[in-house]
């Protein structure tokens, strides 16, 4: 399944598997950064996300973290693993369709952390509700998205 497609073409309630794991999709939030770009966060039943950049043409998987995880410096330690600062960004939330668990305007800062292995350990934090949710996931690609028939 492309990025165009994930984006376009389906539908709140289709479900696809990512990484031959099912994905019920439920709805798409668009958050603006405040350079100027959009990412666009769709959200699964179970509370994952899949966070897909248009312009650089990626997609990560996210599943939710229970655990309320801290920084420390630069780094987070989790199920025994370490992540280090990779990014950061802020943005607002425009445009959502179906059922996603944002509102528009809301003003959200992110960062992510990334482990020797590739994996994405991403803070949320809502500057509306002082909520911060976490998430970790890895990098998909196009192939690992598939219909379900």
């Amino acid at each position: 399944m492309t990025i165009k497609d994930l984006l376009h073409a389906i539908q709140p309630g289709a479900e696809f598997t990512v990484f031959n794991e099912p994905f019920s999709y439920m709805g798409k939030a668009e958050i603006r950064l405040d350079g100027g770009e959009s990412r666009f966060w769709l959200y699964e039943r179970d509370g994952g996300l899949l966070a897909v950049s248009a312009d650089e043409e990626e997609v990560i998987c996210f599943t939710h973290v229970e655990e309320e995880l801290e920084p420390q410096g630069n780094t987070i330690l989790y199920s025994g693993k370490e992540y280090e600062f990779s990014y950061e960004d802020a943005g607002t939330v425009g445009e959502d369709a179906g059922d996603v668990p944002l509102n528009a305007d809301d003003r959200l800062t992110f960062s992510d952390y990334e482990s020797e292995d590739g994996e994405v350990l991403r803070m949320v934090s809502s500057e509306n509700t002082g909520e911060t949710l976490a998430y970790l996931g890895n990098v998909v690609v196009e192939d690992d998205i598939l219909p379900i028939e």
